[in-house]
C-alpha cells in the first residue's frame, strides 16, 4: 500500500507557489478515500485533494454543491490536485438529515439533472437501468473476487447473494439514467454552520440509475413515512417497481462498501469481515436499516 502522505511534499510546493503563503502546516482528515490534505496557512484552512477528476469539482462547485474551488492543476508527475476552502460545519446526523428533507432533496434533485454536471461525467453506453446495474454487478463481482480468498467463512453466502441480485437486476425494466453521486453516505456531506448544505467527494460519481443514491439515501436516513415525501421533491415515484430498484441497489452498494476501493488507503480485516456485511444482509432480506433512524 502507498503512503497516505506521498505527495505531501509536492501539494507544499504547489500551494507555497501559487498562494504566496510559506509557512504551511498539513493534517489528514478522518476517512481512507484517495489522497488528501488539511492545508493550514495564513490564519486560513484549505482541503486539498490528489488525483482527482477536476471537472466535476469545478461544475459542482460553480452551481453551489460543493465548496468552492479556489485552485487547481497539475503536480509534477501529471497527477491532478485541486484546493477547496475550508467551510466551518459538521458531518449530518440522522436527525439533521429529517429537519432539512426539503433542502437534501432539492439538493438531490438538482445534482441529478443539471445539465452541466451530466455533461462533466463520462457518458452511458445505454440509457436503460437494468444495463447500469449489470455494469455495477460486474464490478463488484470484480472487487469481490479479488478478496474472495481471504474470507473463506462467508464466501458461499455472497457468491449466492450475487446470483440473487443479478437475478433481481434482471428484472429492471426502465430507462433514465442520472448524474449519481455513488456514495451518498453522511461522511461525505457537509452542514455547514452557516446554514448552507454541501455534498463532497465525487470519485464514484457517474451517469447511473437514480435508484443508487435514493436508495442509500432512504435506508439510512428516512423512515418510510418520510420516504414519499422525499422522493416528490427529489423528482421521482414512490411506486413498487422505484423501491425494488432502490432495495436492490443498495443491497449490491452495501456489499460493495464492504471490500476496499481501488486507489485509496482502506484496509481489508479478514477477521472481522463478517460482522461488516450486517447492513448487507438487511438490505438483500429487504429489512430497515438494522441501525435504526434515531
Amino acid at each position: 500500500m502507498l503512503p497516505r502522505q506521498e505527495h505531501q511534499q509536492e501539494v507544499h510546493a504547489f500551494l507555497k507557489k501559487h498562494l504566496s503563503i510559506y509557512d504551511w502546516r498539513f493534517s489528514l482528515p478522518n476517512g481512507s478515500g484517495k489522497e488528501a490534505y488539511f492545508a493550514h496557512g495564513s490564519k486560513r484552512s484549505y482541503f486539498v485533494k490528489v488525483g482527482v477528476e477536476i471537472q466535476r469539482y469545478l461544475v459542482m462547485a460553480k452551481i453551489g454543491l460543493t465548496p468552492p474551488v479556489i485552485l487547481h492543476g497539475q503536480l509534477g508527475g501529471g497527477l491532478s490536485v485541486i484546493v477547496q476552502l475550508c467551510i466551518p460545519g459538521h458531518k449530518p446526523s440522522r436527525a439533521d438529515y429529517r429537519e432539512h428533507l426539503n433542502e437534501v432533496a432539492r439538493l438531490i434533485y438538482t445534482m441529478h439533472n443539471d445539465s452541466r454536471i451530466r455533461e462533466a461525467l463520462p457518458p452511458a453506453a445505454s440509457n436503460l437501468q437494468r444495463d447500469a446495474g449489470v455494469l455495477a454487478l460486474h464490478h463488484l463481482h470484480q472487487k469481490w473476487e479479488h478478496h474472495k480468498a481471504r474470507v473463506p467463512q462467508v464466501a458461499d453466502f455472497v457468491d449466492n447473494s450475487l446470483d440473487q441480485l443479478t437475478r433481481q437486476v434482471d428484472q429492471f425494466s426502465g430507462e433514465g439514467l442520472v448524474a449519481s453521486h455513488g456514495d451518498i453516505c453522511n461522511s461525505n456531506w457537509l452542514f455547514a454552520s452557516a446554514g448552507k448544505i454541501y455534498i463532497v467527494d465525487f470519485d464514484s460519481m457517474s451517469m447511473d440509475d437514480p435508484a443508487h443514491d435514493m436508495g442509500a439515501l432512504m435506508w439510512w436516513y428516512y423512515t418510510p413515512e418520510l420516504r414519499q415525501q422525499f422522493l416528490d421533491i427529489a423528482g421521482y415515484r414512490y411506486d413498487d417497481e422505484f423501491q425494488f430498484r432502490m432495495r436492490t441497489r443498495m443491497a449490491m452498494h452495501c456489499l460493495d462498501i464492504s471490500l476496499p476501493r481501488e486507489g485509496s488507503f482502506d484496509k481489508f480485516a479478514p477477521e472481522r469481515y463478517e460482522e461488516s456485511l450486517e447492513d448487507f444482509r438487511a438490505a438483500l432480506e429487504g429489512r430497515e436499516n438494522p441501525q435504526g433512524y434515531y
